[in-house]
């Protein structure tokens, strides 16, 4: 079996593995439970892309990661135990976000992290990668001490696996993306070396060898016009206060407009937010409602599926199954197809420059970098929230996660 193969799992609308195959790296399985989300993999398994053709060696199917086996995925996928090298996935990230109420190992979907450690030993696989959302950095463990909640999938990883962990945040604009979404992705490996994160290629202010950041307003004026049915207006009351509002703020709850951080969705009201053409877009959500724009030509109007999907960077050819909830709902949950070929990219480079029977070297957890630590910024609310508790533990628990006050990325 060649150095390239993996398996997918929570694989949603296939960004992260449209990424990988682009990369150089093969897909032999790929599940999800979402029934919109599979169809949407069928649709367009065997699909031309740029270097590859689309999931056109996996097995595509509906299942629950819970009910799953090693043994059943490496039977679909053809494979043999141990011929995997790459496990890939994105866990749901519901209940570590910070927009949420971070309830982790509390909610079910953060428990699901057991079941990909659990099956990647089971297909005995060398490597893993899994991408989350930030708030991961501050989240609760079971003890409530927020912090604690990666530290342990970390320990779990190596002292049930075997796997040491690399971890780094990532900004999509940093990468030549059209959004400002800062993700974190983790890289388990068993054997050999540090695993290395691309070097990023942009910057909101350039510099030597760094371009300027990809503007909102560059992605949409590349795409095909609009049709009437892609064109969503506000009305009553949220029309009038969208009116007032400049590109780059939103509306506040009681209905006062006010500028947001750059990279976020705190401290407006949801689905009221005039997007500034000149800088990447925010993050994509998984909602349906979506930030407006002052088209010149339409009018205020909201950002459509296709405007999001091509923002997430997928294929233009991609299609997705399902309604317009749940086509927002897979493309703002997907992995950006750009960044996760980068990612795989680096990571397949340094996979096939390990020599086939490097030895373990790390027996106990590697420390986070200090500035991945420093890269932490609290909002005023999630400071107001678990800013006391958090203080209070640092001493003698979570002395590694600093408190930070309010500040934009």
């Amino acid at each position: 079996m060649s150095r390239n193969s993996f398996v997918s799992l929570f694989s949603g609308a296939g960004g992260l593995d449209v990424g990988l195959e682009e990369a150089g790296w093969r897909c032999h399985y790929a599940s999800d439970l979402d029934s919109d989300a599979v169809e949407t993999l069928t649709l367009n398994k065997g699909r031309r892309l740029a270097r590859s053709a689309a999931l056109e060696h996996a097995f595509v199917e509906r299942a629950d990661v819970r009910r799953s086996t090693g043994r059943d995925i490496l039977a679909k996928g053809g494979i043999g135990r141990g011929d995997v090298t790459l496990l890939a996935g994105g866990p749901p990230c519901q209940s570590w976000s910070s927009a949420g109420h971070q309830k982790g190992f509390e909610d079910p979907r953060g428990q699901l992290f057991a079941d990909f450690v659990r099956l990647a030993g089971e297909m005995d696989v060398r490597w893993l990668l899994f991408e989350n959302v930030r708030g991961l950095l501050t989240a609760r463990g079971p003890d409530g001490v927020p912090g604690t909640a990666l530290h342990l999938i970390r320990s779990r990883l190596l002292n049930e696996a075997g796997f040491q962990t690399s971890v780094a945040l990532l900004n999509a604009a940093d990468y030549g993306l059209p959004q400002r979404r800062v993700r974190l992705f983790v890289v388990g490996f068993r054997t050999g070396d540090v695993p290395p994160f691309p070097v990023a290629t942009h910057a909101k202010i350039p510099a030597p060898g760094l371009t300027s950041w990809v503007p909102l307003g560059r992605c949409l004026a590349s795409l095909a016009p609009l049709s009437d049915d892609e064109v969503i207006r506000p009305s009553g009351k949220l029309a009038t206060e969208l009116a007032l509002v400049a590109p780059g703020s939103g509306v506040k709850s009681p209905g006062k407009a006010e500028t947001t951080r750059p990279g976020g969705h705190w401290g407006y009201k949801q689905g009221a937010f005039v997007a500034d053409l000149d800088l990447p877009a925010r993050t994509v959500t998984a909602s349906a409602q979506q930030d407006w724009v002052k088209d010149p030509a339409l009018g205020l109007r909201r950002l459509c599926p296709r405007e999001c999907a091509a923002i997430q960077t997928f294929p233009a050819s991609w299609v997705f199954a399902g309604n317009r909830t749940s086509q927002y709902r897979q493309i703002g949950n997907a992995v950006p197809p750009a960044l996760a070929e980068q990612v795989g990219r680096a990571l397949l480079d340094h996979v096939e420059a390990q020599p086939a029977d490097m030895v373990a070297r790390h027996s106990t957890l590697l420390p986070l970098h200090d500035h991945l630590l420093k890269a932490v910024h609290y909002t005023a609310k999630e400071e107001a929230r678990n800013g006391p508790s958090r203080r209070a533990a640092a001493p003698k628990r979570v002395s590694r996660i600093p408190v930070a006050h309010a500040k934009a990325i």
